[in-house]
């Protein structure tokens, strides 16, 4: 079963984002506490560098509280594909808007 989620953007500029792993014990990450990623803020756009940033407000992982997270981004009729700015942290992420 694939990793499942969802990520929301406000016109007002906040932004949350939920995702699971289906694995009942995967291994936390900086991002995640048992397989569960949640957390919310606000987000600014540079449509120039095809970036956004969120400052995180709340989260599930409390070190996430209060960095700014810096992610590359593509658009594509309905589907948008995240990654990060560091590629050595070596994930990506597609959402479809629903």
């Amino acid at each position: 079963m694939p990793h499942s989620g969802q990520i929301i953007f406000t016109e007002s500029g906040g932004v949350a984002v939920q995702a699971m792993n289906p694995h009942a014990k995967a291994a936390d990450t900086p991002y995640t506490r048992t397989g569960y990623e949640a957390y919310y803020g606000t987000y600014t756009v540079d449509e120039t560098a095809r970036t956004f940033t969120m400052t995180i407000q709340s989260s599930l992982v409390p070190d996430l509280i209060g960095q700014r997270l810096t992610r590359t981004f593509k658009v594509s009729d309905d589907t948008l594909l995240l990654r990060p700015t560091d590629a050595s942290e070596g994930w990506r992420v597609t959402y479809e808007r629903f």
